[in-house]
């Protein structure tokens, strides 16, 4: 039984593989937007009354790079794991092989994400080395890499397994729902902002932003790869019991709305019409 479990997984990850492979291109043509990005954003951050008063000095600092990196990259992975998910599970439909994930010995949840988890740990892996390129000529980058951040960097993978499994969830019963998909990663960008120590937000605005799947990741591994300090603190952006109760939650809540989104598609007779 062990052995035809770990034969679908596998049969799965080459397949998000494959996926991920014919996207190569679009990676590649992506990747210098990436790096412009964080070199346009960096000078402006922190600089709200010079920007107000039109004597803005575009100068790079180096720490300020290196935690927007620790911000974004992240973002990248999570990003990659919902967009994709959302088109792999649409291009399913329309070519009508949807009905493939009920021939497999696994759940059919464990199915649609398996695939996806690590082409999208592969492809963030891309994304983050091209970026490192691009940006470590204009500045130094200094992050002091450890251990501790293994925990948010794990928490990061499984809110974004629980969220995309949310979205696939509800593509099984409406498609077209691509609009509400980037609304979403839009405001969940903005809010994981407030996690790192370069903009100023209301305070209503850090509170809410615990609800969100990525702010206290963020949080967390800003704190184990910046200020030396434990991980461990219980509460405030990055606190322990809002890092693993979200991200736990989030996944909770992905495996419930993706097999509530399959029942309502089976029942309604449209799992597999586009």
């Amino acid at each position: 039984m062990m052995a035809r479990f770990l034969i679908a997984l596998g049969n799965e990850v080459r397949k998000g593989l494959r996926f991920a492979w014919s996207e190569r291109l679009q990676i590649l043509i992506e990747l210098p937007m990436f790096g412009v990005f964080i070199l346009l954003l960096g000078p402006l951050l922190g600089q709200g009354g010079d920007i107000a008063a039109g004597e803005v000095e575009w100068t790079l600092d180096s720490e300020t790079t290196s935690i927007l990196l620790v911000w974004f990259i992240p973002f990248i992975f999570f990003y990659m794991q919902v967009v994709k998910m959302f088109w792999r599970l649409l291009a399913e439909i329309q070519a009508g092989t949807i009905e493939q994930v009920y021939l497999s010995p696994l759940p059919s949840w464990l199915v649609a994400a398996a695939g996806r988890v690590v082409a999208a740990f592969l492809e963030t892996l891309v994304v983050a080395a091209g970026t490192f390129a691009i940006v470590a000529p204009f500045v130094p980058i200094r992050i002091d890499w450890n251990a501790a951040a293994l925990l948010p960097a794990a928490m990061v993978m499984l809110a974004g397994i629980g969220f995309s499994l949310i979205i696939a969830g509800a593509t099984l019963v409406w498609k077209r729902i691509q609009l509400v998909n980037d609304t979403v990663l839009t405001v969940v960008m903005l809010f994981s902002a407030s996690a790192i120590p370069l903009i100023e937000v209301p305070d209503w605005w850090a509170d809410a932003s615990h609800a969100l799947p990525l702010t206290d990741s963020v949080g967390s591994l800003y704190t184990a790869l910046f200020t030396g300090e434990s991980i461990t603190s219980l509460w405030g952006i990055g606190g322990l019991v809002p890092l693993l109760v979200v991200s736990f939650a989030y996944l909770g809540a992905g495996i419930l709305a993706f097999g509530l989104g399959e029942r309502t598609a089976k029942r309604r007779g449209t799992l597999g019409s586009y």
